[in-house]
């Protein structure tokens, strides 16, 4: 619950300061898509976490996400999926389509381009622990990892940043690009 509300607070957040940036008050908002099934409820201690954001951020709640993503992809979204790596059953059984006509790609997060003004982006985080479930991996159009920590597989450093933190530096990066 403390994630959700983390993530909650920053794309409110960053959100808003989109829109105090934004000098033709075009369309610059954050709309958030939890999974029902997989997700922490709205509850106190998700608001608490989110300062109150929970109250006035655009929430939304789907039962099945990669359904929500195959839509949203015939409809010329694009989904970034936050990913050490590309999934390896999504290299595997890849399938070209009129929306995908080539395997997603995973970018560095210095390399993924920001969001313009006509792109429809979705953001997708996984779990901590498992990351993107596959069929939601197989929903993404690209694939996005921020650098750093432990890399070569080695006991002796962090492998990964916690939900919360990587979901902001991403927002940051895709609302900004820096």
């Amino acid at each position: 619950p403390q994630n959700l509300g983390a993530l909650i607070r920053s794309a409110h957040f960053l959100s808003s300061s989109l829109q105090s940036n934004d000098d033709d008050n075009s369309n610059s908002s954050i709309g958030i898509v939890v999974c029902g099934k997989n997700s922490a409820p709205p509850s106190p201690v998700v608001s608490a976490a989110s300062a109150g954001a929970l109250e006035i951020a655009s929430m939304y709640s789907t039962s099945n996400l990669p359904k929500l993503l195959a839509k949203a992809q015939e409809d010329g979204f694009r989904i970034v999926g936050a990913s050490s790596s590309v999934p390896t059953q999504q290299q595997s059984s890849w399938i070209s389509t009129e929306y995908q006509p080539e395997p997603p790609k995973l970018y560095e997060l210095q390399d993924l381009s920001p969001i313009s003004n006509e792109d429809a982006t979705i953001l997708v985080l996984g779990s901590e622990g498992r990351g993107l479930r596959t069929l939601v991996a197989k929903g993404c159009t690209e694939y996005v990892r921020i650098p750093g920590g432990n890399t070569e597989g080695d006991d002796d450093g962090v492998d990964s940043l916690n939900v919360s933190v990587s979901g902001g530096i991403l927002l940051w990066h895709l609302l900004h690009g820096k």
